[in-house]
């Protein structure tokens, strides 16, 4: 009896065993999908999509192009982890951009994600175009895009009275504007950099009629931006030397929406007067960005604005200081600020880009939406991050830890020199990879660069408002306003020739155009969040 009970037992003990060893083995032989990136496996792997993603990239990209599918280790990723074809429809950020976007709404060719500047976001949204995508857009389903963007400033950033339908691009929160002139013309010349507004206007007349290329001919001018056929752009520094900083703050305890401010006519009237003497380039108007970048690199224009951190980085393939000295050897660009006496140069980095959804697409393609959020949520992700801004992992770059180490020859040759096309896919990330925790070491950064980021760095910058999302009130569109703003600017300048007329035209914006409703609402929810004194009445 004890003999059996014995075998009994024994028996159990090990059939227990080896249950519990099979159940390792079944554990271990389950297939896993990785929280970071959510890729398919073989075993779970969905029906294969066809994703269209329309995108706007930056201007220091304009001439970027995507390489053939066997080079493209990016799409190829992509399609590989999430089962999908992937087609990017990519454009400069800018008004054509926004004119394909709205003809493709309007036609109801809608991509599975698209994305807009705010004022455009807004009136799709007024529209009843866009998806709620509160689904979509939380901890749960997108764990790596918080690490960018935080659940306020997300909320914040919807309309009035409506679900989540505006997500929030990862924005720069650091920002690097800065004034970049020829310190090789100003030697030349017998100049110093300008360290005041009125030096900075002696020396774009110096550079118009002193011959600062030595060619013989009149042919370059002080300064030049790229206003798109459309607008006045901030690059003009009469915008702060007239005490605009940024497109909007809060001075003398009232905001202040700097573009249709009555100040703004001493800002035109002053962009006439050197318009008047030719020392801007006179093709400013017409010029699509990086117009402007392009002469600046053919010896054109002296001075430029920018707000990208590399762009006089001589070890930054495509800078506009490298491509300026493949021309000539001489070229040396450098950051200056001509208003030390000012308390900001500029505003830190504030959300105003949205990631977008038709609601006719998720009614209809549900499916490619989920997906969609995978991808983009992946891009967020330390390895979609490395791979999108970096290249590939011991080739392009070598990780220790939190460490990366560039390798640039590998780099300009895969990416840099093959149509630098890696910068199209950073489009859902901005270029700051402190957020997710890394060190970058570039060994392609000299003294000269270390010393011009040092510099651009120290230039100093506000915040604007308070965290806060402006929106306009329900039923009135800033995007109208904006538009008929931009025109009466071009028109001051190129057909009255004056501003005189800025006072008329300004009450027409806030009235017509719903201006000062729009800016007292602004005020407004301005006012929700302020702890201490409340701002005054818009005017």
């Amino acid at each position: 009896m004890k003999k059996s009970l014995l075998v009994i037992l024994t028996g159990l003990c090990v059939l227990t065993t080896a249950c519990s060893e099979n159940s390792k083995t079944a554990e271990n032989s389950k297939p896993t999908v990785s929280s970071d990136t959510k890729a398919v496996t073989e075993n779970t792997k969905p029906a294969r999509l066809n994703l269209r993603f329309m995108i706007p990239v930056g201007t220091e990209f304009a001439n970027a192009t995507l390489p053939a599918a066997d080079k493209d280790f990016v799409k190829k990723a992509i399609e590989e982890k999430f089962n999908v074809d992937l087609k990017l429809d990519y454009f400069v950020a800018g008004e054509d951009y926004k004119n394909k976007m709205n003809v493709q709404l309007a036609g109801g060719d809608i991509p599975d994600i698209f994305i807009g500047d705010a004022a455009a976001s807004q009136k799709y949204a007024t529209d009843g175009l866009l998806a709620d995508l509160t689904s979509y857009f939380n901890q749960q389903t997108m764990p790596n895009y918080f690490k960018w963007v935080k659940q306020q400033e997300l909320e914040s950033f919807q309309m009035k009275g409506m679900n989540i339908n505006r997500g929030i691009l990862p924005f720069l929160r650091n920002q690097y504007p800065a004034w970049y002139v020829r310190q090789d013309w100003l030697e030349k010349l017998n100049l110093k950099a300008p360290k005041s507004y009125d030096e900075m206007l002696e020396v774009m007349r110096k550079f118009t009629n002193g011959d600062p290329d030595g060619n013989g001919k009149k042919d370059t001018y002080g300064f030049s931006v790229s206003g798109n056929g459309a607008s006045v752009p901030f690059d003009f520094p009469m915008w702060l030397a007239n005490g605009f900083v940024a497109d909007f703050q809060i001075a003398n305890n009232t905001f202040v929406d700097n573009r249709t401010d009555l100040g703004v006519q001493k800002v035109i009237q002053d962009i006439i007067n050197v318009t008047n003497e030719g020392i801007i380039d006179p093709d400013w108007f017409l010029s699509k960005s990086p117009g402007h970048l392009d002469k600046a690199v053919q010896n054109k224009i002296g001075i430029f604005f920018s707000g990208t951190e590399n762009v006089a980085l001589e070890g930054t393939p495509n800078s506009v200081q490298a491509r300026t000295k493949a021309i000539d050897p001489k070229a040396n660009w450098q950051p200056f600020n001509p208003f030390p006496d000012k308390p900001a140069i500029w505003k830190n980095g504030v959300p105003e880009t949205s990631v977008m959804v038709g609601k006719t697409v998720v009614e209809k393609k549900p499916e490619n939406i989920k997906r969609s959020f995978e991808i983009l949520n992946w891009l967020a992700s330390e390895e979609g991050y490395l791979l999108t801004h970096y290249g590939q992992d011991g080739k392009h770059y070598k990780r220790d830890g939190k460490k990366i180490t560039l390798v640039p020859e590998a780099f300009d040759a895969d990416i840099a020199n093959a149509g630098n096309w890696l910068g199209i896919y950073r489009f859902f990330t901005p270029e700051e990879p402190a957020v997710l925790g890394f060190e970058i070491n570039d060994p392609r950064v000299s003294p000269r660069d270390q010393a011009i980021l040092k510099t651009v760095a120290s230039f100093p910058k506000h915040d604007a408002l308070p965290p806060v999302s402006l929106q306009p009130p329900q039923g009135m569109n800033i995007g109208d306003l904006r538009k008929e703003m931009n025109k009466l600017h071009i028109k001051m300048i190129f057909e009255d020739k004056n501003a005189d007329k800025w006072p008329q035209y300004r009450e027409e914006l806030m009235t017509k155009f719903s201006g000062r409703a729009i800016f007292q609402g602004y005020t407004d929810q301005i006012n929700s969040v302020m702890k201490d004194k409340k701002l005054s009445e818009f005017k």
